[in-house]
């Protein structure tokens, strides 16, 4: 019975002391450590090559799909930049016809784009249950979700 009730406590205490990380039952990539630091003192040629090993194990997996979603983020954030500087140049004018401006819709629209972007991406990990890739599949859906977005975007301006 005395050993039963202490497999029982330490189960507990293990159980808990797992969901405290970022990595427990829920996880909010927000807290995730930046990739580069799992990387310390490479450069971002030096992981690009690394993450192209087919040899990886699963934290180097998970770094490196985690590396490539930063990538994606920064890319989309300077077009969102970029694109915001161009509709706030034709909200004046508009403004000055007393039409209605698209900017605020803008923002709107890309807040709700990335409620969408997350809430996807972890409805679709935590589907899968706990599994050992479920870190690697989190961040490849953050980056192909991204990288989309990212296409939607340059090609706004295009007569696709």
């Amino acid at each position: 019975m005395r050993s039963i009730i202490i497999f029982l406590l330490l189960s507990t205490i293990s159980h808990s002391a797992s969901a405290e990380t970022i990595y427990g039952r829920t996880f909010d990539y927000k807290k995730a450590k930046p990739a580069s630091v799992y990387f310390t003192g490479k450069t971002r040629e030096q992981i690009e090559l690394y993450c192209k090993n087919d040899r990886l194990g699963g934290f180097d997996l998970a770094a490196c799909a985690h590396f490539e979603f930063e990538i994606a983020i920064d890319s989309l954030n300077k077009r969102v930049s970029i694109a915001t500087r161009e509709i706030e140049k034709n909200d004046k004018a508009l403004r000055s016809e007393g039409e209605p401006e698209a900017l605020p819709y803008f923002r709107k629209a890309q807040a709700h784009w990335e409620i969408y972007r997350d809430s996807y991406c972890y409805a679709e990990v935590y589907e899968t249950g706990p599994a050992s890739s479920r870190f690697i599949e989190f961040w490849d859906c953050m980056t192909r979700i991204t990288r989309n977005r990212l296409h939607e975007l340059a090609k706004a301006n295009t007569d696709e």
